[in-house]
């Protein structure tokens, strides 16, 4: 989507389809939310999220996302207790063809015919919008514990009832914390079977010098083979 070209679009089509001003406002605010999430064809958005937007009440952002659907600016698919689902239909190319409408029991998304990542499975699994904030907090721990490891932690903090980036930081510093411990008991099993190797070593060299004092040899012995 083009974003100066939808809102160009959009008060062209004012001009012949007239709509209130918190209907326009919420518009705008899912336009603004979307470009947020690049541009995706489906993206969630929870009623809090439009109530603190908009400054007025659940039943208002209902009223109004109805209109907005009715008039054919929206398609929306709400998700139980899950944020909504909402598309915004291009006015960039009028005549470009509308894409089916997903079922709402078994959506057909992209992210069924390919892996997700960590982007788009925290917001498939999370709820409501990855803004900014989350979005960076994702990166930065992408960079730090890699993108698979951070999708196995969501995993994890789902498994355990919590939906917060906050918790899947926790697991991944806990899962590198366990790593360091194991890696700290390996390198102790080793230095101990190293000396225990040493003190062998040692032992049979001495006995060797021993059968050489005995036989009126003298040298050293060295790796356990006699140099006299």
């Amino acid at each position: 989507m083009n974003y100066l070209k939808e809102i160009n679009g959009f008060m062209r089509w004012l001009e012949t389809s007239p709509l209130k001003p918190t209907t326009q406002a919420l518009w705008l605010q899912l336009m603004d939310i979307n470009n947020g999430c690049s541009w995706r064809e489906w993206f969630t958005v929870s009623n809090t999220t439009l109530v603190a937007r908009l400054n007025v009440s659940e039943k208002t952002v209902l009223e109004h996302r109805k209109i907005l659907v009715e008039a054919g600016r929206i398609e929306y698919i709400p998700q139980g207790k899950k944020a909504g689902r909402y598309r915004i239909i291009s006015l960039e190319n009028a005549a470009s063809p509308v894409p089916e409408k997903p079922k709402e029991e078994k959506t057909t998304r992209q992210e069924d015919k390919q892996p997700m990542n960590a982007f788009e499975f925290y917001e498939s699994h999370f709820g409501g919008t990855l803004n900014s904030f989350v979005s960076q907090r994702i990166g930065d721990l992408i960079d730090d514990f890699g993108e698979e490891n951070v999708i196995k932690a969501m995993e994890v903090t789902l498994q355990n009832g919590v939906q917060n980036i906050k918790y899947v930081q926790r697991v991944l510093s806990n899962q590198r914390a366990q790593e360091g411990v194991k890696k700290d008991a390996e390198y102790e099993r080793y230095l101990k079977v190293v000396g225990e190797s040493k003190s062998s070593t040692s032992e049979e060299t001495e006995r060797l010098q021993e059968i050489a004092r005995r036989k009126g040899l003298s040298g050293q012995v060295r790796d356990t083979h006699c140099d006299f």
